[in-house]
């Protein structure tokens, strides 16, 4: 990894790490399968939340029925197993933690069409920075806001076990799949709470930033939905006028790109503000590397 893309992500680790430290929640991160090729990927996916400081309980929702989901903040559902994953276990699990979303006060949630590709494997085989510090955002935004839900899938192979969550819920459900292996790249909305420092530069237009996506991804639901909700894209193919049609990544939690925040029924448009841990913990890596560079 070259010296640019050290400082990038070390920036990033840095950030998390003194906001995540004042937000640690309890997840759990349930696999729909406990059988596939996959398992492992979801599996590092997990180990990332935990390396962020969170209480992480793995599940897998075939091997029996679970009724404590009120027991933690935040639920992640991983379904990258092929087939209809509909056995009783499952599906009655899909309707407890569809009913445990909808009984939150705060019904925050992140649809992911392409979370495989934030696995370090996916990352490694497309030449791209490790993306770590994206997935532990999705907990810490969650985290600020009082908890919530991230279901994350891939291309249409994988989504009829999961889709049963979006219906009991009141999203659309995932769909389709974006091109063949490797698909590359999406772009992510700059003032998404979702972006996080240190992503790569996109290779389509280095002005932009861009997350992973070379796992012959889907595309989750955006706008206006049965539940009332409105999902903005947090990250897409093409330009931001294709960003609604074609979102790899979308979210209920509003951005000033797309005037989901800040207005009438729309959640605010804050930015959280860095604590004096995360400067801290800033300053000292930048220093440090820096440091290293010019010795």
């Amino acid at each position: 990894m070259n010296n640019k893309n050290i400082v990038k992500t070390t920036i990033a680790t840095c950030l998390l790490a003194g906001s995540v430290a004042a937000h640690s929640a309890n997840i759990l991160f349930a696999h729909v399968d406990d059988y596939g090729a996959y398992v492992d990927d979801g599996n590092r996916i997990a180990q990332f939340l935990t390396n962020a400081g969170h209480t992480v309980t793995t599940r897998f929702l075939d091997a029996a029925i679970y009724s404590d989901y009120s027991s933690f903040d935040q639920v992640f559902v991983y379904d990258l197993y092929a087939g209809t994953d509909l056995n009783a276990n499952q599906v009655q699990n899909y309707n407890n933690i569809g009913d445990w979303y909808n009984g939150l006060t705060n019904q925050n949630l992140i649809l992911d069409g392409r979370i495989i590709s934030s696995d370090v494997t996916w990352t490694n085989a497309n030449g791209m920075s490790s993306e770590e510090a994206w997935i532990q955002n999705y907990a810490q935004q969650l985290a600020l806001r009082g908890g919530g839900l991230v279901l994350g899938t891939d291309h249409y192979s994988f989504q009829s076990g999961i889709n049963n969550i979006n219906d009991r819920i009141g999203v659309g459900q995932f769909s389709g799949i974006f091109g063949g292996y490797p698909t590359s790249q999406a772009v992510v909305d700059p003032l998404s709470p979702l972006f996080v420092s240190g992503l790569d530069a996109c290779r389509a237009d280095p002005s932009t930033y861009c997350i992973n996506d070379n796992s012959t991804t889907g595309f989750v639901a955006t706008g206006l939905q049965a539940n009332g909700d409105t999902l903005t894209p947090g990250a897409y193919h093409g330009s931001n006028i294709d960003a609604w049609n074609f979102a790899a990544v979308s979210h209920n939690m509003g951005s000033i790109t797309f005037g989901t925040c800040g207005g009438p029924g729309q959640p605010s448009c804050t930015v959280q503000s860095p604590s004096p841990l995360m400067l801290l913990l800033l300053g000292l890596a930048t220093f440090g590397l820096f440091r290293n560079r010019f010795a």
